[in-house]
């Protein structure tokens, strides 16, 4: 069911129904537009969704802000056409207040009847008077950087300015100190310690990592890696008990007797705020973007 208004979902912390009817929604929400993916495109699917304010990540591009220029950019996509673009929870969480929820899982592409590929994917949302609408979007397999078109006379949208006060600015500054670790101890050791202990992220090559010791070992054993990143954007809850922040990578990869090796991503990063108001991420994922 949807629920009408905000004034209700207030209601979430002391009603464990109404939780459980809350989040049964975002599922819904989500599950249709996978559905309307397959059914009319991916630019209708998801395009059906985002909010005028959305943030969506899409491999190849800069950050995309706003969801008129999403759905135009999208519209542009000639590669995605022929493609059956679907997606399936495995996870649904909101915030303690209602009025913010994430949303990850397995994605398909690929051409009806023919091969598919596997991703993943994570959706922040917020609910409005008009039911869940996606704010934050990113998959992990959609299509290759190679493949993007701009549209004619399409320019990607500014981003406004980073806050850096109010009730979602502990989130930005757990972003910006996981980023400083990673400087100073390794990107390993700092996924480690800023993960929640049910964090998820997704592997290169497909897979489902879980759980900080999962994460650290995912991490370890390849070249020498730096990594740099900033967030640039944050989306949550009113009383800011989850959240996510949007922000871009560099990471260097040093290799014996090669030239070090610069690659340039974006992500989408999940947080949740615990009773201790210790904040740590719960679901991180990304994609490529190109050079500035």
């Amino acid at each position: 069911m949807r629920f009408g208004g905000l004034a209700c979902l207030a209601l979430l912390g002391t009603h464990p129904l109404a939780a459980q009817e809350a989040r049964a929604a975002l599922l819904t929400a989500d599950r249709a537009a996978s559905e309307a993916s397959s059914a009319c495109g991916f630019a209708c699917g998801l395009g059906g969704v985002l909010a005028p304010d959305a943030l969506y990540l899409h491999a190849g591009m800069p950050v995309i802000r706003g969801s008129e220029a999403a759905r135009r950019f999208l519209l542009a996509q000639t590669a995605l056409t022929p493609l059956r673009i679907q997606w399936q929870p495995l996870h649904a969480e909101l915030s303690t207040d209602g009025t913010f929820g994430i949303t990850w899982g397995v994605a398909t592409v690929g051409i009806r009847g023919g091969p598919v590929r596997f991703g993943h994917y994570l959706s922040a949302w917020r609910h409005t008077p008009e039911g869940w609408r996606v704010v934050g979007h990113v998959q992990t397999a959609l299509n290759r950087p190679g493949d993007v078109r701009r549209p004619a006379g399409w320019d990607v949208p500014s981003l406004p300015g980073l806050a850096g006060s109010g009730h979602l600015a502990p989130m930005v500054v757990a972003d910006r100190a996981f980023s400083a670790q990673a400087g100073r101890d390794g990107a390993p050791m700092a996924f480690a310690s800023w993960a929640a202990p049910d964090a998820v992220t997704f592997g290169g090559s497909g897979e489902l990592v879980r759980g900080p010791e999962a994460i650290q070992a995912s991490l370890s054993g390849g070249p020498a890696s730096r990594w740099t990143w900033a967030p640039v954007a944050v989306v949550g809850a009113e009383d800011g008990s989850l959240g996510a922040t949007v922000g871009e990578a560099v990471i260097t990869v040093d290799r014996p007797g090669r030239t070090a090796e610069t690659f340039r991503s974006k992500y989408l990063t999940a947080w949740r705020r615990d009773s201790t108001g210790a904040v740590r991420f719960v679901a991180d994922a990304g994609n490529a973007r190109p050079v500035p």
